[in-house]
């Protein structure tokens, strides 16, 4: 059935009926006047009268005033408590004036549980952060060992090095020290070479006392005359010869060493044996070393 507009306002909300305007409350304020007011029968006209009380006159109109006052705010409540009616393209929903708030111990329960998660948090950075410290000091240490070995490795091989060029220095003065012994040595032995063969060529001559040859000797005058093929200047004296060298002993000794005894020398021919001119009865002769005789070296 069509819907008529004179005879109901239609799907309009209570809402929008209740919404004040000057039209409304025009009329409301008519309609408040004819009620209140009778209708007056038509009378003989009167003299005027002034009214005891003007207030009076407009008390209809104050009352139908207040009237509407109290029907708006009776919508405003209902329009509080009771959502509006949705519209085509849909409303928010208006919150609840009587709604009950939340219990005290809930709300608690929140805050206390927002300020452990905080603490959490800065717990959580706090150590982050310890751990960082943490690891730039143990860097830093790291790094700290790192160049003190390096110090004391460099330190040790300048001490390397420095040994090495002593030894290096020293090595060859030692080795020169050595090839001049070597070579005195040598030279020594090519020397005692020339006397071991002077020596053998005076085997056979005659023994005089005094005698430092040609044809005749003593046991002192055979040895001067011998080592001066060597190049050696000796007293025509066993003890002064005997003064010019040093005792070795005979499994050292070589051929051309001095052979000593007491009063007497002669010259060393290896294996045991030596030449010398011991009296006038043997003259220059090779025989074996015998006891009391000692090796010496010039």
């Amino acid at each position: 059935m069509p819907w008529d507009s004179r005879e109901c306002p239609g799907p309009s909300s209570e809402a929008l009926l209740s919404r004040p305007s000057t039209g409304r409350v025009l009329a409301a304020g008519a309609l408040a006047l004819a009620v209140s007011t009778p209708a007056l029968e038509p009378a003989a006209p009167a003299e005027a009268q002034i009214p005891l009380n003007p207030i009076a006159a407009v008390t209809p109109f104050l009352e139908a005033r207040n009237g509407y006052r109290a029907a708006s705010r009776t919508a405003a409540r209902r329009s509080v408590t009771r959502p509006a009616a949705a519209s085509v393209h849909g409303q928010i929903p208006t919150v609840r004036a009587d709604e009950e708030p939340r219990p005290l111990a809930e709300v608690t329960m929140g805050i206390a549980q927002r300020m452990a998660e905080a603490e959490r948090r800065l717990a959580a950075q706090r150590a982050v952060r310890s751990a960082a410290q943490r690891a730039v000091q143990r860097a830093t240490a790291q790094r700290a060992a790192t160049r003190r070995a390096q110090r004391a490795a460099a330190l040790r091989a300048q001490r390397s090095a420095a040994q090495t060029a002593k030894r290096a220095a020293v090595r060859p003065r030692v080795t020169h020290r050595a090839a001049a012994v070597g070579q005195r040595a040598v030279g020594s032995a090519a020397r005692m070479a020339s006397v071991v063969t002077f020596a053998r060529s005076q085997l056979g001559k005659r023994y005089a006392r005094g005698g430092e040859g040609p044809h005749a000797f003593d046991c002192s005058g055979f040895t001067k005359t011998a080592y001066a093929r060597a190049g050696l200047r000796l007293p025509h004296s066993s003890n002064g010869q005997a003064a010019r060298a040093r005792i070795v002993s005979r499994a050292a000794a070589r051929p051309g060493d001095l052979v000593v005894g007491r009063g007497h020398v002669g010259v060393y021919m290896g294996r045991g044996m030596m030449i010398d001119a011991g009296n006038p009865r043997t003259g220059v002769v090779y025989r074996k070393l015998y006891a009391g005789l000692h090796i010496e070296r010039f």
